[in-house]
């Protein structure tokens, strides 16, 4: 009885984890960044840095806009080494000639 009751606990464990380690995706935090969209469909950030725009109806209407600076609120997750902006939401910016 109690090999069969550590086995069993064991596995409610496991399955806890698994559904914990899915979830994470869904924890992550908004963050809002400024940038241009390139030529290859990517948003390029004031600090440099190249985000991919995730597959979305969202996303897709951002990349209508090449060569304009937006500001895009979404989550990111970065899948080996590449990071994927899953856009929630955008606005086109002026930019101002310095």
């Amino acid at each position: 009885m109690d090999k069969k009751f550590r086995w069993i606990s064991a596995g409610i464990i496991c399955v806890f984890l698994l559904i914990l380690i899915c979830s994470i995706p869904v924890f992550a935090n908004e963050i809002t960044i400024t940038g241009t969209i390139n030529d290859a469909y990517q948003i390029v950030s004031d600090n440099g840095t190249i985000y991919e725009v995730a597959d979305t109806d969202m996303g897709d209407d951002l990349l209508n806009h090449v060569g304009k600076t937006v500001e895009v609120t979404g989550v990111v997750i970065e899948e080996e080494g590449v990071k994927i902006m899953n856009v929630k939401s955008y606005k086109l910016l002026e930019k101002t000639e310095s």
